[in-house]
């Protein structure tokens, strides 16, 4: 009965051994993106028990504020940050990384956090930011926060940036798959580096954007193309979705540079459920169930079969601030409401359970009050317009728009929309409705089709925490 009492202890003793340099276990997981890039953002310690209640083990912040990370302290959760770019700007010197690899990391890996990834910028070699400084010197700052990390003996936590498909060329086929040429230098640097400090490639794939981007069916952005016969036959192999499509021509790539044993990490990947065609709760939940089922199989791909590939979904929650450069659609990644609801049916665990993940507890929502337009027609059209375009502009009119929720509405349906949102984001401030025609009401004005939302009070009047969005 206890002939194995001795190696269950050495055991017992490696991994806390391991633990105590600030690492993780180095298993398969299904990881999420939270961005706070949000009026309303939850509580931190609320994220954390929604994720112990999901079974979700590793997590990746945008902005890295020191009372997010102060929330996960012996949580045993996976931590990601980021170092943002607006900061990296402004660094010249080692010891300025040092500084903030001590105040961000060495701090609370002391505390108990447990961190797998430090990202440095995000996306650098896409083609907006390549040509710019500081991201052309993106080598030189992951070896700063390279020598930082060693410096403070935290080597197990691996130092990359994430990277987006657009990296590679244009193809009809994965075997096609190979680097723009315009970045193959910097590339092979930073190929070099990676392979170097043993940490993955990061790789950001949005199956909405790229399947129109190549001109397939969309059908073949989910697992279950069943609605098309779209294929893609390459040699012996044969693609029936996106995903593994995309996972191969990355491997074609790195083997053409001589790295076609690197490690491939999923950074971000998912479904938004408004402000585009296709974009759906529907469709995103149809995208995560046959994504989680084909990760749950272990199958991996025609070109790295039988491989467990490690993924981080985008993502926790809606973000009504974040740019909407590429599209609407970018503020509608969230599996949750920003009121704490979740969406869709999703299981985390990839056992495809026909559930509906934990609601988030704690959230702090507003009364049901709207902001609207009476709907009154001798106003001067032109002022109306222009307090439209201004609560569009202070907050988020997204779900307007060819294929989005709200592009149904009737003009003034519109300005209403447009006004509670308004209202809404700033905490129902009666100020923020003092517009032409506003009105506050407590009948609700959402339409079958569109929801006109209340939303909770934000973070930082319920926790006091500062998001730092700004700084870091």
């Amino acid at each position: 009965m206890y002939k194995n009492t001795g190696s269950l202890w050495i055991s017992l003793f490696m991994s806390l051994m391991f633990l105590s340099l600030g690492g993780i276990q180095v298993d398969a997981f299904v990881g999420i993106n939270w961005g706070r890039m949000a009026k309303q953002r939850f509580v931190p310690s609320m994220v954390v028990d929604l994720l112990l209640q999901n079974g979700i083990t590793e997590l990746r912040i945008f902005q890295p504020s020191l009372n997010v990370l102060d929330a996960f302290a012996d949580t045993n959760i996976g931590i990601t940050i980021t170092l943002q770019e607006n900061y990296l700007r402004n660094v010249k010197e080692q010891k300025e990384i040092d500084g903030m690899i001590h105040e961000r990391v060495k701090h609370f890996v002391d505390k108990g956090v447990k961190f797998r990834y430090v990202y440095v910028g995000n996306e650098p070699f896409t083609k907006s930011k390549y040509t710019k400084t500081p991201f052309s010197r993106i080598i030189h700052f992951l070896n700063l926060t390279r020598n930082s990390l060693d410096k403070y003996n935290l080597q197990d936590i691996k130092v990359t940036t994430p990277i987006f498909t657009d990296v590679l060329i244009n193809m009809t086929k994965p075997s096609e798959g190979d680097f723009q040429e315009e970045i193959k230098g910097q590339m092979m640097e930073f190929l070099d580096f990676l392979n170097k400090k043993g940490a993955p490639f990061v790789i950001n794939i949005f199956p909405i954007y790229t399947v129109y981007n190549l001109g397939f069916d969309v059908e073949f952005a989910f697992f279950d193309n069943v609605k098309s016969k779209f294929k893609v036959v390459d040699g012996n192999n044969t693609y029936y979705n996106l995903f593994t499509f995309l996972y191969d021509a990355l491997v074609c790539a790195l083997t053409k540079a001589g790295y076609g044993d690197m490690e491939i990490v999923i950074g971000q990947i998912g479904w938004p459920t408004d402000g585009y065609e296709g974009a759906s709760e529907e469709n995103a939940e149809r995208f995560h169930r046959g994504l989680l089922k084909y990760l749950g199989r272990k199958e991996g791909t025609p070109l790295r079969p039988n491989k467990d590939i490690n993924v981080f979904l985008l993502s926790l929650t809606d973000e009504n601030m974040v740019n909407t450069d590429i599209g609407n659609y970018q503020r509608h990644w969230g599996i949750y409401k920003l009121d704490g609801e979740p969406k869709y049916k999703i299981d985390f665990t990839m056992h495809d359970l026909n559930t509906k993940p934990t609601i988030a507890k704690g959230t702090v929502k507003m009364p049901n009050r709207w902001c609207v337009f009476d709907g009154k027609t001798d106003y001067n059209e032109t002022l109306v317009m222009q307090d439209f375009d201004s609560a569009c502009m202070d907050s988020d009119c997204s779900t307007f728009g060819s294929g989005a929720t709200c592009d149904h509405l009737v003009f003034a349906e519109k300005v209403s929309y447009a006004y509670n949102m308004r209202y809404q984001m700033n905490n129902q401030d009666q100020e923020y409705c003092e517009l032409i025609g506003a009105e506050l009401t407590t009948n609700n004005p959402s339409t079958p089709d569109c929801e006109f939302p209340v939303e909770i009070l934000t973070a930082e009047v319920v926790d006091g925490g500062s998001p730092e969005t700004k700084k870091y």
